[in-house]
Parts: C-alpha cells; sequence; structure tokens
C-alpha cells in the first residue's frame, strides 16, 4: 500500500515543471525502451511516494502512439492501457521490486562486491545451502558458511595500503581481531564502534548457529541477513575510503549532482555540464568531439543505439557519405 493512500489517475494536474536534465534523463529512458517510430513527445511528473524508506517518482509519458507510466528506484515503465491509474503502476512496481530483491539476494552492488568479492563468492555457498537445507544440522551447516565467509573478509584486506603497519597482526583466521582493525582504519566515532560491534555480534551468531543443534529456518535466515549486511558494510566503506566522499553543489551543498549531457549531430560531438538537483546550479559546459570519447570504440554503434536518435540525423536516408 502506498505511504499516502492517494489515488493519482491520468488526469491528475502535474507537478512543477521539470529541470531539463530529468526530463532528458525520462525521455531517453523511454526512447530507449519504445520502437524507434514511438518517440516520447511530453514528459510530466505526477507525483512522488516514499515506501519503506524508498522514494518513487511517478511520470506520465506521451509518446507518438502510445501512453506510459514510468516509475524509478529502479527505474521500470509501464503501459497507461494496462494500468489506468498511476497508483495502479505504482503498487505493481514496489510488489515487483521486492520480488527481484528476493530473487537478488546473493546480488550485491558491483562497487561494493569488487572490494569483498572471495567474501561474498562464500556467502553465496551459503545462500544455496540454505536452498537445499531441511533438518537442523543443514541449518548448523549454512552458520559454517557464513563464518568462513567472514574468515575470508579477514584475511582479503591484510595487505590492503590503506591498513598501514599492524603490530602484532592478529592471526589470518581472526575475523574479529582483523574487523577490529579494519574499523579502525576505515571509520571514526560512532561509525567506528558501530561496525566493531556489527562484526561482533555478527561473528557470534554464525559460530552459535554452527553449534545450535535445534536451528530452524528462522534461525539461518537471520544468521544470513546479518552476514551479508556485515559484508556489504564494509565492501561500502572500503570503497568509500578509495573513491573518496562525494561531490557536493558549490552553491548549496546538496549531494543531488548530476551530469547532463547534450548530443550535437552537426558538431559531431557533446556537451557536459554537471547539474544540482536541489538549485539548479549548474557547471561551466564542456564540448568534447566523439572521436575523442570513442577512440578505437564503435562510435557509429553507439550513435544508432535506441534513445539517442543521433544517427538518422548523421546519415538521412539514402545518404551514402557516412564516414
Amino acid at each position: 500500500m502506498v505511504d499516502d493512500g492517494e489515488t493519482i489517475d491520468e488526469t491528475e494536474t502535474p507537478m512543477a515543471d521539470l529541470p531539463d536534465h530529468e526530463e532528458r534523463a525520462i525521455r531517453d529512458y523511454v526512447d530507449s525502451q519504445s520502437p524507434a517510430d514511438d518517440r516520447a513527445e511530453l514528459v510530466q511528473k505526477v507525483g512522488s511516494h516514499r515506501v519503506l524508506g524508498h522514494v518513487h517518482e511517478v511520470y506520465d509519458v506521451h509518446c507518438t502512439s502510445t501512453r506510459w507510466w514510468v516509475m524509478t528506484n529502479p527505474t521500470n515503465l509501464y503501459l497507461q492501457s494496462d494500468f489506468p491509474q498511476a497508483e495502479q503502476a505504482l503498487i505493481f512496481h514496489i510488489g515487483l521490486g521486492a520480488f527481484m530483491a528476493e530473487r537478488s539476494r546473493a546480488e550485491l552492488d558491483e562497487d561494493a562486491e569488487e572490494h569483498v568479492s572471495s567474501s561474498w563468492r562464500r556467502f553465496r555457498q551459503a545462500l544455496e545451502a540454505m536452498d537445499e537445507a531441511s533438518e537442523s544440522e543443514d541449518f548448523q551447516a549454512v552458520g559454517i558458511k557464513c563464518r568462513d565467509a567472514l574468515i575470508a573478509l579477514g584475511k582479503s584486506h591484510m595487505d590492503a595500503p590503506w591498513l598501514g603497519e599492524v603490530p602484532g597482526a592478529p592471526k589470518a583466521a581472526d575475523f574479529k581481531g582483523w574487523a577490529s582493525i579494519y574499523a579502525e582504519r576505515l571509520t571514526d566515532g560512532r561509525m567506528r564502534n558501530y561496525l566493531k560491534a556489527l562484526a561482533d555480534k555478527t561473528w557470534d551468531l554464525t559460530v552459535w548457529l554452527q553449534h545450535y543443534s535445534n536451528a530452524t529456518p528462522v534461525d539461518a535466515d537471520i544468521v544470513l541477513e546479518a552476514t551479508a549486511h556485515l559484508i556489504g558494510t564494509f565492501g561500502k566503506v572500503i570503497r568509500r575510503r578509495e573513491a573518496g566522499e562525494p561531490e557536493r553543489c558549490p552553491r548549496c551543498e546538496s549531494y543531488q549532482l548530476a551530469e547532463d549531457i547534450q548530443h550535437d549531430a552537426e558538431q559531431r560531438g557533446f556537451f557536459a555540464s554537471t547539474v544540482c538537483g536541489a538549485c539548479g546550479w549548474r557547471s561551466d559546459v564542456d564540448f568534447t568531439p566523439w572521436a575523442e570519447h570513442f577512440e578505437g570504440s564503435d562510435i557509429e554503434g553507439y550513435l544508432s543505439s535506441p534513445g539517442l536518435g543521433i544517427s538518422d540525423r548523421l546519415h538521412p536516408e539514402g545518404d551514402d557519405s557516412a564516414g
């Protein structure tokens, strides 16, 4: 159920005018999902809903021959002939997202998984063991595999550049010892205390499940969730350490910065700038020739991809002067 129960039908008054970059992003998305002869002609934002902590933006998009609801987080589109009211599409969108989230429990954000790949591979093995488990000893085995995943996490960054000198280093299998050191190097203040406590409690939970002869499916599932959360958290803080803090708007200090790219077929290049979704600030515009940006790549293949619509403008039908 949506947060405020409000029904949004296709006749609802649109919200305030969209920023150009937001309108362009939705238009390009719809064009990328539509046939070449059914282009987006009008994009209107008609709602924004926060459901279980996730914000879903709702857009009404008129195309040449069809009309869509577009929902975000994740972005998807739904024919209005199938869902006459936006609220119907939103409910389906949220349900579909929950279903996909369950299926993707074995997946981790790509940027975070890069830093915990060995540990996450072992965690997937724990998920596979859970899928086949039926008796207490099977659920205990899930605890063993979760414990192994944590040990792998502790081992995976023992030589990381950000770790520095470690006097009296713990043994390789001492997850608690390494997790405490990682927390010291990667975080501070309350976040450091939280990460240390999270590592201690999660390790204790996996060991408890391993030895608990009356283990149930619920016990194993809770340990899986705790293990996944801990591995994912470490992946995020390690990535943050290596990537640095996110940029903020120089005018209002908002994090809502987005890249706005506008292709120019005549000049065979694109203009790029950074725009703030909160206050509208825009950086200086830079022009980059396609030949420079796509050096060594398939420029024409990219330009002819759905949603860009540039290739036809470069080489109209009957024009053999390509290149």
